[in-house]
């Protein structure tokens, strides 16, 4: 960190240098960075004219007279408004940071080679057929047409000295298997629960890890079969020590790239036309990722020959991935599949891994990994029939850890799902495309214009010869192999069912009446509870009622322990007046309530007085940020009569009660607030004053200078179980990095009439106007028209044929 702001500070004295010499001049040059949005631009790659309209709110509609031209389009548009965060996201996946940041990033870049994520893009690429390539191909042909007019570039690369090499095809599915990566981080459940069960047992460590409540909703309540036996589970064990070493590089590499966040979830649910004002379905999503800026979403609309699709794109891939198109709307959230497994392998000197009796070779790769101001770094990458030896990133790890996943496999067609869905115009075509969609696995909701809705959870899912995937397995025998995946029509869907409406919140999917092993782990069900609570309650829903369910902020997971946390006796007056604003208080975290306030910081504090004293440093250091598994947990101990962990371990002479340790934990919660607040009057609390959301840039949060510039905060509402999601990272405060990334609103019966926003702006240009203008909509549950039929005013560009 310490070489990036050195070469910041240098670059930020040019820069001033250059806006002192230059004046106004430097200044108006700086802005030549802007796209260029109205007037025409002679292009190579396209067989006729490429329209780009920019409504009034800076989304793109795209128009070219095939869907590679309208591609083409898009990855023009896509390198105009974001080309730094396509620089860094590909760099994030090829493992090419360091050469830009140095040693800083060089932990990072070492695991991202030895994981194999650009190894496997290209081997996906080679896989592909034609068609998917050619669109791939002239996506990447639309980015280099942009950088191919000589832009002045954005200032990130100024401030750098960074040069944007051509886009190449390989660099988008680099792109969509990071996404993967961050909706499928179970190996780090596996690293968890090894260490737990180390340090106090399995039946304590399965006691902090619930896979999911037992009244808790399931997305799907009854399935077909009942559930293929599992036989015995793995008996080896792993270091604590390796584990947490890898769970602190997996914080690293969070920190630095933003992907593999634990918090990131999603809502979505479709309601069917018996429900509905207008007879037809409303479909709405809202995928929870981590905070950035720019957004990690691009609001835009595609038309060629068979694409008309129109809702969030990933800068870097040629598709919408979440919207509609003229007959069909769809959403995504994380379906919390295991697809993730560590398998401790038995190597020796000559690099012989031992299975079944024999050696086998195991495959060596050399990565070279360039680092701005040292010399290179030569990796050696061990690969065996479980795929990388994750474990050799750590100095003198003691066990040999590979790891097995998906999204690694040679084939994935993934991008060609997507291209499909695009073009889908019914539930039979929606599903054919889904065939083709591995990784990350993800639940699906469908509607159309006839009023159909539907659900398909969509993935590659292995099925193990023996054990659940919930803890590292021995690599030597072929106990624990993979032997397939669960085939297509066995994946969990539903086509109108009876209570017509779905919902999904990263809940658990299915029953123990199903036939295969999906996962082990899912987020505690409040979320999917108020959701449904939200829908029964009403009848003729509305577009308005599902922007208001949107920015729903009552927790039920407040509701329920509230009876339990307000039964306790006050140690003071601050105390008894806490208490007081809890009782009259019904669980909605608005950022204007003082009891909201007082709830986080009682809520936190009880947490610790639970479970610290078993845990220990670990308890700091990982479990409180695994929100899901600690409010499950809680759950159980104060709501289903757990109440031995109410007991600290360490007053060997003293036997706790929960009543005391609830009045302990109000009294250091209500401490920690005040500080947060810097106010001890309770009643004169704001839960936003100290809740903001931050959007952090990439790398400029990290440099004290041009962290003010760059990044953007705003004040919220919420919690980590709240509709409008706003989990808490508290090593930093109760700040929020993980929000309601992309919100969308999809009506079946007038497809004009339906709304999208993302969280920043279209922008990721800091000078641009649209760098953050959507932030305060956003925050106030607000959205944009999704534009889509008719004429489409505003600035013009037309790409035409060199």
């Amino acid at each position: 960190m310490r070489l990036l702001i050195r070469i910041v500070s240098w670059a930020i004295l040019l820069l001033i240098g250059v806006l002192i010499i230059g004046g106004g001049g430097g200044y108006l040059w700086l802005r030549r960075s802007l796209p260029q949005t109205n007037g025409e631009i002679r292009v190579t790659g396209i067989s006729g004219p490429v329209t780009i309209v920019r409504d009034t709110d800076g989304i793109p509609h795209i128009t070219g007279a095939t869907d590679t031209d309208a591609v083409f389009g898009l990855g023009f548009v896509h390198a105009q408004e974001r080309l730094w965060q396509m620089e860094v996201q590909r760099r994030i996946g090829h493992g090419r940071l360091s050469e830009i940041f140095g040693e800083t990033t060089l932990r990072t870049d070492t695991f991202l080679r030895t994981l194999g994520v650009a190894r496997a893009a290209q081997q996906a690429l080679a896989n592909l057929d034609r068609a998917t390539v050619d669109l791939l191909t002239a996506y990447a042909a639309g980015v280099n047409a942009f950088l191919a007019t000589n832009p002045v570039l954005p200032p990130e690369f100024l401030i750098l000295g960074v040069q944007p090499e051509p886009w190449q095809p390989v660099d988008s599915l680099v792109w969509a298997k990071m996404m993967a990566w961050d909706l499928g981080g179970n190996w780090n459940n596996e690293l968890m629960r090894a260490t737990l069960t180390a340090k106090i047992g399995a039946e304590d460590a399965a006691f902090l890890m619930p896979s999911y409540t037992a009244d808790g909703p399931l997305i799907l309540p009854t399935s077909a079969a009942a559930p293929a036996p599992s036989a015995h589970e793995a008996t080896v064990t792993i270091q604590p020590a390796t584990a947490q070493r890898l769970l602190d590089l997996a914080e690293e590499m969070l920190f630095i790239t933003g992907v593999g966040d634990q918090l990131a979830g999603s809502n979505n649910w479709v309601i069917g036309g018996s429900r509905t004002a207008s007879g037809k379905p409303l479909l709405v999503n809202d995928p929870h990722l981590a905070n950035r800026i720019p957004s990690i979403w691009f609001l835009a609309h595609i038309k060629g020959d068979t694409i008309n699709a129109i809702g969030s794109t990933f800068p870097g891939l040629p598709v919408v991935v979440i919207g509609h198109n003229e007959r069909i709307a769809w959403g995504v959230t994380n379906t919390d599949p295991d697809v993730q497994d560590l398998y401790v392998e038995r190597i020796d000197a000559q690099n012989y891994v031992e299975y079944n009796g024999t050696r086998e070779p195991v495959t060596l790769i050399n990565e070279v990994i360039p680092v701005k101001g040292s010399d290179p770094v030569t990796l050696t990458v061990r690969i065996t029939r479980h795929g990388p030896v994750i474990s050799d990133v750590l100095p003198d790890a003691k066990e040999t850890l590979a790891f097995r996943w998906t999204a690694l496999d040679n084939r994935d067609t993934t991008i060609r799902a997507f291209i499909n869905l695009n073009r889908a115009k019914n539930w039979t075509e929606f599903t054919a495309a889904l065939r083709d969609y591995k990784a990350p696995m993800q639940n699906f909701v469908y509607a159309d214009v006839d009023g159909n809705i539907g659900f398909y959870a969509p993935g590659s899912v292995p099925i193990r010869r023996n054990g659940d995937g919930r803890m590292p397995v021995p690599g030597w025998t072929d106990e624990f192999e993979w032997i397939g995946y669960i085939p297509f029509e066995d994946l969990p869907h539903v086509y109108n069912p009876p209570q017509d409406y779905i919902v999904t919140a990263n809940n658990r999917v299915v029953g123990d009446d199903y036939p295969y092993l999906l996962g082990t782990s899912w987020a505690a069900p409040f979320r999917a509870q108020r959701i449904i609570e939200l829908i029964e309650q009403k009848s003729s829903l509305t577009i308005a009622d599902m922007r208001l369910m949107l920015s729903d902020v009552l927790s039920i997971q407040a509701r329920e322990l509230l009876p339990i946390l307000r039964d306790v006796t006050p140690a003071g007056p601050r105390e008894t007046v806490a208490l007081e604003l809890l009782r009259n208080w019904d669980g909605t975290m608005t950022g204007d309530s003082p009891a909201a306030a007082i709830y986080q910081g009682y809520y936190n504090a009880v947490l610790e007085e639970v479970f610290a004293d078993e845990l220990r440093d670990f308890f700091a250091a990982t479990y409180r940020h695994r929100h899901n598994f600690a409010a499950m947990a809680l759950r159980q101990v104060l709501l289903e009569g757990h109440y031995d962990w109410c007991d600290n371990v360490t007053t060997i002479d003293t036997n706790e009660d929960c009543a005391t340790v609830l009045a302990t934990a109000l009294r250091r919660g209500l401490d920690a607030m005040a500080t947060a607040q810097g106010e001890q009057d309770p009643t004169r609390w704001r839960w936003d004053r100290v809740h903001q959301a931050v959007f952090p840039h990439n790398p400029f949060s990290q440099v004290g200078a041009l962290r003010g510039i760059f990044e953007r905060r705003i004040p919220t509402g919420g919690d980590g179980f709240t509709i409008n999601v706003a989990p808490l990272r508290l090593n930093e405060g109760y700040l929020q990095y993980n929000a309601p990334s992309y919100r969308q609103i999809i009506d079946l019966g007038d497809l004009n009439a339906s709304r999208f926003i993302h969280t920043t702006g279209q922008s990721g240009n800091v000078l641009s106007n649209r760098y953050s203008d959507y932030l305060a909509l956003w925050q106030r549950g607000e959205d944009v028209p999704m534009r889509f039929s008719g004429e489409i005013e505003g600035e013009r560009l037309v790409l035409r044929p060199n």
